[in-house]
């Protein structure tokens, strides 16, 4: 499966902001391929490859796009930005370990690692809430505090999105 998105020009900033956050949870959710990745590409003719392997990360720093992953921090001017294709090439599926469970208005999370967060963004990219696992690798992340709508809810291990109704 290849998604495309192109954007002209007379796009603003912020719209691209929340388009590609939107193509970046859509990717995430589909990480589970073997060969899950999203090509960057440039108005200068640059290309730039993200792994979902890798477990990148995209913030914005004024007017650039910083991308941070397990291998390299690449820094991308956003006016310099014209597509972006996702790639979920499925060659063989791993099973969902330690998938969350959802109870009494809370998501729980096991197996991560003791310290490491699980972070609630808001659809347009705002992060939240921060929750942090304990020694034994769990966290209980509460939606009641967040007003309705739909959240991405992020750990190192997996990356979800749910409608808090």
């Amino acid at each position: 499966m290849v998604a495309r998105l192109f954007l002209s020009s007379n796009i603003n900033k912020q719209m691209k902001l929340r388009l590609f956050l939107l193509l970046m949870s859509v990717a995430t959710l589909s990480a589970y391929a073997d060969d899950a990745r999203i090509v960057i590409k440039q108005k200068s003719g640059n290309e730039t490859v993200l792994d979902l392997a890798t477990n990148p990360v995209i913030t914005f720093s004024g007017e650039d796009m910083v991308i941070t992953s397990s291998l390299t921090t690449i820094t991308i001017p956003l006016d310099d930005v014209d597509s972006y294709e996702a790639y979920d090439e499925v060659t063989g599926i791993r099973p969902l370990t330690d998938a969350p469970q959802f109870s009494n208005g809370h998501v729980v999370f096991s197996g991560l690692a003791g310290g490491a967060e699980a972070r609630v963004y808001s659809a347009d990219g705002r992060l939240m809430s921060r929750h942090a696992a304990d020694t034994s690798g769990y966290v209980a992340v509460s939606l009641d505090s967040l007003p309705k709508g739909t959240y991405v809810i992020s750990t190192p291990n997996q990356t979800i999105k749910i409608n808090n109704k």
